[in-house]
């Protein structure tokens, strides 16, 4: 509404009144389509997400070719998914590898409908991911008492690259971006 700025006696000043007469349109923005949100931040946690993928294929790949399993790189063995409960839960290392390879294709599989915004992929991503956050905390922890300090870096850095896509996740610019 526009206001109209009239006088009245020189001892009451200004007063401001409301005109509703001709002439007066509608205020601005009254009547135009709200902005829609920007995509950008369902790209990114998607890209991050492609990046969690892209490291679990790598540390399984690593520690599964030529048959020497989670002995041909120590260091990247410390952080398959699972390695880190010992040898009476997870056995000679092979269903680590396993589950690395699975939790990358499911990672994948969901970056893909967060590209499509689908808004249930990012949720479903968060959890798995703050899951494996958990997981890679309870292993650097692990390896630190256990006096692995030096191999504490290939884990360190995936538990960032997970906690760090969790978060962008479940952050309101991506939900706003899944309408």
């Amino acid at each position: 509404m526009a206001r109209i700025v009239t006088a009245v006696h020189p001892n009451q000043g200004w007063q401001a009144t409301q005109g509703h007469g001709p002439g007066y349109g509608p205020p601005p923005g009254w009547g135009q389509q709200p902005l829609r949100p920007s995509v950008a931040p369902a790209f990114l946690a998607g890209g991050l997400w492609l990046a969690v993928a892209v490291l679990c294929f790598v540390l399984a790949g690593l520690n599964s070719a030529d048959g020497k399993g989670v002995r041909q790189t120590p260091e990247a063995a410390v952080a398959l998914l699972g390695l880190a409960f010992g040898r009476d839960v997870i056995g000679n290392g092979d269903p680590a590898i396993v589950a690395t390879y699975v939790a990358g294709g499911v990672v994948l599989l969901f970056a893909a409908l967060l590209f499509a915004r689908l808004g249930f992929a990012r949720w479903v991503l968060a959890a798995l991911g703050f899951l494996v956050v958990a997981y890679y905390v309870f292993a650097v922890v692990r390896l630190t008492i256990n006096h692995g300090g030096t191999l504490i870096i290939v884990p360190g850095i995936a538990l960032m690259l997970w906690l760090a896509a969790s978060m962008v996740s479940v952050l309101p610019p991506v939900g706003r971006a899944m309408r």
